[in-house]
């Protein structure tokens, strides 16, 4: 049922010796009684089975409920990665709870980035813009201290933001669009318009120097139902741009 797709991608900036550096990115898991708990999990044994460098979540952990929000926390415990666990709050992080969702990720050594950035040790610099329905998006506080040329990875729900980084030369994974959810044309562009995220439904797109990768999502909202969507967890080998 759930896909596990596979992309290489030159990131501009990665230095020769982190050639090869492995990422996984869930995204949309909407804990609540649309979504099963079981996909959940295999989801996050997929992602472990990768042997992630790096692990991005890219929000909207639950829908409406605040008793989704521990229950969630325990399906994402095992996730652990030797740079680390990075993640951003989606739309319905927000209309739960923001504070408690942010909680829950911490307490399982989840870092959430809201406009800002860390550079980790190896010099990989990952970024997370805040969400932009109920945050406030700041993408100058978002970059502040990030050079020209350092290789970076931004964390943004939805993938319109991409057009925001145009001049910035960077690798963004977003989720927000479950690919549409129900893959049907004319319902799937309104539906994009719906949820602001324009063009960008599902997989690669590019924006001036920035590229963004837009994941399927694991979970449902409004009906406990996909077609032609399945749920995916994508898996990323970084390469140095020869």
């Amino acid at each position: 049922m759930i896909r596990l797709t596979h992309h290489e991608f030159n990131l501009p900036g990665l230095p020769t010796e982190l050639d090869g550096l492995r990422a996984v990115q869930l995204s949309d898991l909407h804990r609540s009684r649309l979504t099963s708990d079981s996909v959940l999990k295999k989801a996050v044994a997929m992602a472990l089975d990768f042997k992630p460098d790096i692990v991005f979540l890219t929000g909207d952990f639950v829908t409406v409920s605040p008793s989704d929000v521990d229950p969630c926390g325990h399906i994402l415990a095992p996730l652990r990665a030797p740079l680390g666990v990075f993640a951003v709050l989606g739309n319905h992080d927000y209309t739960v709870s923001a504070a408690l969702v942010t909680a829950m990720l911490e307490k399982h050594h989840i870092r959430v980035l809201v406009n800002d950035n860390i550079r980790l040790g190896n010099g990989l610099v990952v970024a997370g813009l805040e969400d932009d329905r109920y945050g406030k998006p700041d993408v100058a506080r978002t970059l502040r201290g990030v050079k020209p040329g350092e290789p970076l990875v931004v964390l943004a729900h939805n993938p319109i933001h991409v057009e925001k980084f145009t001049t910035t030369a960077c690798l963004m994974l977003s989720g927000h669009t479950h690919g549409g959810q129900i893959h049907l044309p004319l319902l799937t562009r309104r539906e994009m318009r719906r949820i602001g995220a324009g063009k960008y439904r599902a997989g690669w797109y590019t924006a001036g120097k920035a590229s963004v990768y837009v994941n399927y999502g694991l979970g449902q909202v409004g009906l406990p139902v996909r077609f032609l969507c399945r749920p995916e967890v994508s898996c990323f080998t970084f390469r140095t741009k020869p």
